[in-house]
C-alpha cells in the first residue's frame, strides 16, 4: 500500500475493532513536555525525581529508535456500569484497565498489532496510561488537553489511549487548534483537588497527587496527606467528576467482564483481612503491576479509608492494626485510631 492509502486502512481497523478515534501523528520529541516537566520541577522541587525520571518519554526514538510514527486509538470507557462498592475508592481508568485479559480493549488492541505486523510494519504498543499518550493524542487530532490535564473529546475525558510506535512513514493528522477548551473562568477541578496537587491551570504536583501516593508507595503517606486522601483506595477522579464538560457523560450501559467480581470483594474489611492466597488470585490480578509482595499498602489503605469515613463500625479492624505484624500497617493503626477518637471528641 502507498502511504496515504495504509493511513487509511489503519484507521479503519481501528474503527472497524471498535475503537471511537484513530489518529496518526510523528515519532519526533514532544519538546514541549520537555519544557514543562522543567517547569514543574521548578515550581515542586520535592516531585522533581519523578518529573526527571518522565522525561524518557518525551523521546519516542529513545525507546524505540525504529520508530517513525505514532498511531494512537481512543476508547471511551464511560460506555461501563460502575459497582457501587467501588465508586469514590478506585479511579475509574484502572477499574476498567484495557490491558486486562478478558476486555473487549485487550482483544482489539491485540488484533489491531496484529494488523499493524501483518501490513508490513514493526509495531509497539507504548504504556497507555503514561502523559505523552495524551500528547500523541493532540498531536493527532483527537482533542485537547483541559486544565485538569487530561485529554478530552466529544465523550469527556473518560477514555482509554493506546499508543503504538511503527516503522513507517504514515500521514499524520492535524492537530486541532489550540482554542479554549475550558468553560471562562472555570476553576472547579483546582478547587476540588483534595491534596491541593492541583493548584493551578494545567500545573500539577505529582507528588502530592492522590493517584501517585495510592500507588507508588514506598512508604506510608505523611500525616497530613492521609486526611487529605479520604477513602480512595488507588488512583483518584475528584478533578473529572467535578469537571462541566462531563456532565452527563457516562452512560452506564455495559458490564466490564469481571468487575462485579471484584466489587464483591474489595470492600474495605475485606482488604484488610485477606489472606495472602486470596489476595495473590484476586485483587493483586486486576492490579497486576502492583508486586504481589506490596499487600501491606492495600492493608494500610483500607484502614486509612476506614479511619476518614467516619464509621464506627470499623473501630474493630482499627484496633486490629494497631497490633498487626507489618509495622507500616501498624503505624496506620495508631494514626487511625487517633483520628476517629479526635473525631469523636469533636
Amino acid at each position: 500500500m502507498v502511504e496515504k492509502a495504509l493511513s487509511e486502512a489503519v484507521k479503519h481497523k481501528a474503527l472497524e475493532l471498535g475503537y471511537d478515534a484513530c489518529g496518526i501523528a510523528d515519532a519526533t520529541d514532544f519538546e514541549e513536555y520537555l519544557l514543562e516537566l522543567a517547569r514543574r520541577s521548578a515550581l515542586f522541587p520535592e516531585s522533581k525525581r519523578l518529573y526527571d525520571w518522565l522525561e524518557r518519554l518525551a523521546r519516542p526514538r529513545a525507546v524505540f529508535e525504529w520508530a517513525r510514527s505514532l498511531v494512537v486509538c481512543a476508547r471511551r470507557y464511560n460506555r461501563y456500569r460502575l459497582p457501587d462498592g467501588l465508586k469514590g475508592r478506585f479511579g475509574k481508568v484502572y477499574v476498567f484497565d484495557g490491558r486486562l485479559p478478558g476486555s473487549n480493549e485487550h482483544a482489539a488492541a491485540t488484533a489491531f498489532e496484529a494488523f499493524l505486523q501483518e501490513n508490513g510494519m514493526q509495531a509497539k504498543n507504548t504504556d497507555p496510561v503514561a502523559a505523552t499518550t495524551r500528547l500523541t493524542a493532540v498531536r493527532a487530532g483527537l482533542g485537547r488537553i483541559a486544565k485538569n490535564n487530561f485529554l478530552y473529546t466529544k465523550y469527556g475525558s473518560w477514555q482509554w489511549l493506546d499508543v503504538w510506535a511503527v516503522d513507517k512513514e504514515l500521514t499524520p493528522d492535524e492537530p486541532l487548534k489550540k482554542t479554549s477548551l475550558c468553560p471562562d473562568g472555570c476553576t472547579r477541578c483546582i478547587d476540588a483537588c483534595p491534596t491541593k496537587a492541583l493548584q493551578a491551570p494545567n500545573t500539577m504536583n505529582m507528588g502530592a497527587c492522590i493517584a501517585y501516593l495510592s500507588y507508588s508507595l514506598r512508604d506510608l503517606p505523611s500525616e497530613d496527606r492521609r486526611s487529605q486522601m479520604g477513602e480512595w483506595l488507588y488512583g483518584c477522579d475528584v478533578c473529572q467528576d467535578v469537571c462541566p464538560m462531563n456532565e452527563r457523560k457516562w452512560k452506564e450501559g455495559e458490564t466490564f467482564p469481571g468487575l462485579d467480581a471484584l466489587a464483591s470483594v474489595a470492600t474495605l474489611e475485606n482488604i484488610f483481612q485477606m489472606d495472602e492466597i486470596s489476595y495473590k488470585t484476586v485483587l493483586q490480578p486486576w492490579f497486576w503491576y502492583i508486586k504481589p509482595e506490596a499487600q501491606w499498602i492495600w492493608r494500610a489503605s483500607s484502614i486509612r479509608a476506614m479511619a476518614n469515613s467516619g464509621k464506627e463500625e470499623y473501630r474493630e479492624y482499627i484496633d486490629a492494626a494497631c497490633n498487626d505484624s507489618d509495622a507500616r500497617v501498624r503505624e496506620m493503626g495508631l494514626w487511625a485510631k487517633q483520628r476517629v477518637t479526635h473525631a469523636r471528641e469533636d
